[in-house]
C-alpha cells in the first residue's frame, strides 16, 4: 500500500567527487502548488524500501525532517546537520542506504502520507554521515486519494463539522463507518441498538471492514449496529476530548455527529440503546466519554486503555517529586514497551522518534490532548526533552484529564449514574505498561463497593484483550440491556478465539 512502501524502481546516486558530509537536496515540481507549506521528511533504510507512512515504532530507522514554508517549485531545499533527527546526521553509519523524500501537508490525519502531500522515488547512496556528500531527491508523486470498495453491510460517511472547522479555520470532517445487519431496515419503527467503537492509535473509520469481520463472531450480529469512529487528528489521536490544541472534539461528537448518525441510520435514540467501546487510545476515549456523559451512554467497554491514572503514566508517576520521563529514581532508563517481561523500547528513544515526526507521535499526541497551548500556538511540552524532567506546572494542567482523579473528585455525583456501566479489560503484562493504572482503579472500585467489571488477563499483552470472545461478551451485555433475542441459539457458533 502507498501508506507503507514505495513500489518503484530505485535510482542510484553517483558518489561525490570529494569527501563531504551527508546532506539532502530536495525539490518539488509544483504538482501540489507552486509554493507549498508543510513538513518534509527523509526516510532511510538498509532494507528493501523505505517506509513512507512513518517510522516503525519498534525498529525505527534513521529519518530526518524540516518544516517548510513558501517552498517554491524547482527550488532546492537542503536538509543537513540542522534537520530534526533521532541522532545527528553526522552519526549515520556507513553502508548502502536507500532514501526517499515525503512532503506532509497539514491534514486531519496523523500519517505523514496524506492526501495533498507528495512523495518521491527512492534513491540509493553509499557512505556515512561524514562522507556521503549531497544526495539529490525529489517529491513529485501525489499521495492518492484513499480507496473504498462498496460493501452491503458498510456505510462510509463523512460530514463537515461546523464546530471543528471554526476552531481550525479550515474544513474538518467527522468520519465513521456504519456497520449494519444483512436485513437492515432504516425505516423500522424502533431504532437499532448502537455500539460506537473507537480504535487505537493510528486507526480510523476505514478499519470498518476489519471490524465487520470481528463482529461476525457475535450471536447478535443481525440486531446491533456498530459505528467505527474516526479519532485521528493531525496531532495524533484526539480521544474525543475537548482540548486547547485539538478543539471541541467531544462537544462536536455529541452535538453534531451522534445526532446526524442516529437520525440518518435509525440508531440509538437513548442511553439504553447507545454504547461505547474502544481499544488502547480508543479505550481511554470510551472511558472519558462515559464518565463525562453518564446519562448519554448505557455502558462502555474499555480495552487496554491508555493511562487512566497519571500516577501510572506507563512507568512514570507524573506527580512524584522530581519525576523524570527518561529515568527512574535510581537513574535506570525507563522502558516504554516490552515483550513479555523483557523491555525493548525506552522512553528517551521513543520520544526522540516522535519529536522528529513533530505532530502525530504518541507522546506529542498526549501533550496535544492533555496540555495547554503555548504562546507559539503549539502544545506545551510536559517534560524537558533534554533531561526528561517533568514540568510540574504543565502536569497541574494535565490533572483535568486524569480519569482516576476525575472520578474521585466527582464520586458522589457520578457513582450512581455509572453503576453497572463500566467494563475494563487489560493484559497483566501489557506491552506498554498500562495495567497498573487499571489494577489500582479496580482497587478503588472495590473499596467503594462499586458495580464495575474489571478484569486483568494473566500474562496478557496489549493485544490480548482484542479477541472474538470479548466481542461476544460485549454484544451479550448489550443484548441483555436491550432485551435482544438470540435467534441463533439453535445453531450456536463455537466460542473460539
Amino acid at each position: 500500500m502507498i501508506e507503507l512502501f514505495i513500489a518503484l524502481c530505485l535510482t542510484v546516486q553517483e558518489p561525490a567527487a570529494s569527501v563531504q558530509p551527508l546532506q539532502f537536496s530536495v525539490t518539488h515540481d509544483g504538482g501540489a502548488g507552486e509554493s507549498i507549506d508543510g513538513r518534509l521528511f527523509i526516510m532511510l533504510t538498509k532494507g528493501k524500501l523505505p517506509l513512507i507512512g512513518g517510522p516503525n515504532w519498534f525498529k525505527a530507522e534513521p529519518f530526518f525532517a524540516l518544516d517548510v514554508e513558501d517552498w517554491d517549485a524547482n527550488t532546492p531545499l537542503v536538509l543537513g546537520e540542522s534537520a530534526s533527527a533521532m541522532e545527528p546526521m553526522r552519526s549515520l553509519q556507513s553502508g548502502e542506504w536507500k532514501a526517499v523524500a515525503v512532503f506532509r501537508k497539514q491534514n486531519d490525519r496523523s500519517k505523514i502520507t496524506v492526501q495533498g502531500g507528495l512523495y518521491g522515488d527512492p534513491v540509493v547512496f553509499e557512505g556515512s554521515g561524514t562522507d556521503a556528500g549531497t544526495v539529490e531527491l525529489t517529491v513529485h508523486n501525489p499521495v492518492p486519494e484513499r480507496e473504498w470498495a462498496p460493501h452491503k453491510n458498510l456505510r462510509l460517511d463523512e460530514k463537515r463539522s461546523v464546530l471543528l472547522s471554526d476552531f481550525y479555520g479550515r474544513e474538518v470532517k467527522h468520519g465513521a463507518c456504519v456497520i449494519v445487519p444483512d436485513d437492515y431496515d432504516p425505516n423500522r419503527p424502533e431504532p437499532y441498538p448502537v455500539l460506537y467503537w473507537i480504535g487505537g492509535f493510528g486507526s480510523d473509520h476505514y478499519g470498518g471492514r476489519f471490524m465487520k469481520m470481528m463482529f461476525t463472531a457475535s450471536d447478535y450480529d443481525d440486531q446491533i449496529c456498530r459505528v467505527i469512529l474516526n479519532a485521528q487528528a493531525y496531532t495524533g489521536h484526539h480521544v474525543f476530548a475537548d482540548s486547547a490544541n485539538n478543539g471541541p472534539r467531544m462537544t462536536a461528537f455529541l452535538e453534531e455527529w451522534i445526532p446526524y448518525l442516529e437520525e440518518t441510520y435509525n440508531l440509538g435514540g437513548s442511553a439504553e440503546n447507545r454504547f461505547l467501546a474502544g481499544h488502547s487510545s480508543g479505550g481511554w476515549a470510551a472511558m472519558w466519554l462515559q464518565i463525562n456523559n453518564p446519562d448519554m451512554f448505557g455502558g462502555s467497554w474499555v480495552l487496554a486503555p491508555d493511562p487512566l491514572d497519571f500516577h501510572f503514566f506507563q512507568t512514570c508517576d507524573l506527580y512524584a517529586e522530581g519525576a523524570n520521563m527518561y529515568v527512574d529514581e535510581e537513574g535506570t532508563k525507563r522502558p516504554i514497551a516490552r515483550q513479555g517481561s523483557t523491555p525493548f523500547l525506552f522512553a528517551k528513544d521513543f520520544v526522540a522518534m516522535g519529536d522528529v515526526l513533530k505532530d502525530g507521535g504518541q507522546i506529542s499526541s498526549f501533550e496535544a490532548v492533555f496540555g495547554p497551548k503555548g504562546e507559539d500556538g503549539r502544545p506545551v511540552a510536559m517534560f524537558d526533552r533534554d533531561t526528561g524532567v517533568v514540568n510540574t506546572e504543565v502536569v497541574e494542567y494535565w490533572k483535568r484529564y486524569d480519569i482516576r482523579k476525575y472520578l474521585e473528585d466527582n464520586w458522589e455525583t457520578l457513582s450512581s449514574k455509572l453503576a453497572g456501566k463500566i467494563n475494563i479489560i487489560a493484559g497483566g503484562m501489557d506491552t506498554f505498561y498500562l495495567e497498573d493504572a487499571v489494577i489500582q482503579l479496580n482497587e478503588y472500585f472495590k473499596a467503594k463497593d462499586f458495580d464495575a467489571m474489571v478484569r486483568v488477563i494473566e500474562n496478557g499483552d496489549h493485544g490480548s484483550v482484542f479477541r472474538t470472545t470479548v466481542i461476544r461478551e460485549i454484544d451479550d451485555s448489550i443484548a441483555q440491556k436491550c432485551a435482544l433475542q438470540n435467534i441463533q441459539n439453535k445453531t450456536a457458533k463455537p466460542r473460539n478465539d
